[in-house]
């Protein structure tokens, strides 16, 4: 560890590690703990993480949320990374919590502006994933106009010793036209049931598409990406504008919601796109839209962050008015929900974490969420802890989650100064 870090760390108490990025760190997502079988009696659990890392070129970084200022550039001064990290269990406390070295690199052909993990589909599912052929897939958003699927691999190097490394595999691609603009943010179909595997995606050019993925090969497990919709979603003043968020939403098999610099949210039928189903737009929105998640386990409900600070809790039921709002600091630009979500569990079912730019982090609980309840009130929701270390905009944060609070943090990133964090977010 620097002295420089040194002294962010006796600054701001709370955090166990700090990495910095070749590039502009843009995004970061985790996945369950998968469990790595080293041959022995013991197997251990690690969680992948990976930050995915933006830059126009070394003297002047451009920030993803100026998308005319990226579309402007050539795309040859572009670069992008995955970087894949492999977070092992801590034997005693999350205090040792530790990114480690980077086990995959990957040099993406453009900067990387979102990712996401698929999760799983069939609603109230224990399982953790499903998968193709139990492989994690992850699908990146890149500066071009470009999707990219990769694959999770365990590769046996030493077949003595049993040595493995970890390596992402590319699975399939959507190339961008010209006029496609900035793929800006990405969603897989995690809610659904018969659709097969879809993922959203938006734009800077104010528009939003829908690929299906199917898969083929020996085994069924190589994707395939096909476009099958593709509409203009959200205009300012006549031009159209950056969409910057985008999400299926749980229960409702054909419902799409985008979120746009036009201070908007907007809820479409993939099956007629001429119009929104509603728009929520600057009687409530005070600024952009810029992130949108469906509630992993329950029907109808979502989150909406905001340029304007605050999220935004809704059911789809009663979307009239938010059930709930807080203000977080900062503009905001992730929000994931607590892990033990996606497995129904009701005690965290209102936690999630907000990546709130210059704000740092937050993270939320919204408490009529958590209990057996189906019917939810307009409430008060509180802020928990925060984090403040970064010196940039905090654009990711995911957690980090061995199944207990004892082994429960989070992890962020921050763009300009390129530092990923993991903090403790009790």
């Amino acid at each position: 560890m620097s002295t420089e870090e040194e002294g962010v760390r006796e600054k701001y108490c709370g955090w166990f590690d700090v990495l910095t990025t070749p590039l502009n760190a843009c995004s970061l997502e985790t996945y369950f703990p998968l469990l790595r079988d080293d041959g022995s009696d013991n197997q251990s659990a690690h969680i992948p993480l990976i930050v995915g890392c933006y830059q126009l070129n070394e003297s002047s970084p451009v920030d993803p949320e100026d998308a005319d200022a990226a579309s402007s550039s050539a795309a040859s001064s572009r670069c992008g990374e995955l970087r894949l990290h492999m977070i092992p269990t801590p034997s005693t406390s999350k205090t040792e919590m530790q990114f480690g070295d980077a086990a995959c690199v990957l040099q993406m052909e453009s900067g990387v502006l979102d990712g996401k993990w698929k999760r799983r589909r069939k609603n109230n599912q224990s399982d953790a994933v499903e998968c193709a052929n139990g492989t994690p897939l992850f699908a990146s958003a890149c500066a071009s106009g470009s999707i990219h699927i990769h694959g999770l691999q365990n590769n046996i190097t030493d077949s003595n010793t049993n040595t493995t490394s970890w390596s992402l595999n590319h699975f399939a691609s959507t190339y961008g036209q010209n006029d496609t603009g900035l793929c800006l943010a990405l969603a897989w179909n995690d809610y659904l049931n018969n659709n097969g595997d879809q993922i959203v995606s938006s734009y800077s050019k104010g528009e939003v598409a829908i690929h299906q993925v199917s898969y083929s090969g020996d085994t069924n497990e190589v994707p395939k990406l096909e476009e099958t919709h593709r509409w203009n979603a959200h205009t300012l003043f006549g031009c159209p504008s950056e969409v910057w968020t985008c999400s299926f939403l749980r229960g409702a098999e054909s419902v799409v919601l985008s979120g746009a610099d036009d201070c908007s949210m907007k809820v479409w039928d993939i099956r007629q796109t001429q119009r929104p189903v509603h728009k929520v737009g600057d009687a409530e929105f005070e600024a952009g839209v810029t992130a949108i998640s469906s509630h992993p386990s329950l029907d109808g409900i979502f989150a909406v962050g905001s340029y304007d600070e605050h999220v935004r809790l809704y059911d789809y039921r009663k979307i009239n008015e938010p059930l709930s709002k807080v203000s977080v600091g900062g503009g905001v630009w992730r929000i994931k929900w607590h892990p033990s979500t996606w497995s129904g569990k009701s005690s965290c079912r209102g936690k999630l974490l907000v990546a709130a730019m210059h704000g740092g982090c937050r993270v939320v609980n919204f408490p009529s969420l958590n209990g057996d309840v189906e019917e939810y009130t307009i409430e008060e929701a509180d802020v928990i802890s925060e984090f403040t270390a970064h010196e940039s905009m905090a654009y990711g944060a995911d957690w980090i989650s061995f199944g207990t609070s004892e082994l429960e943090a989070a992890a962020s990133c921050s763009f300009y100064d390129r530092k990923a964090f993991i903090w403790d977010s009790s």
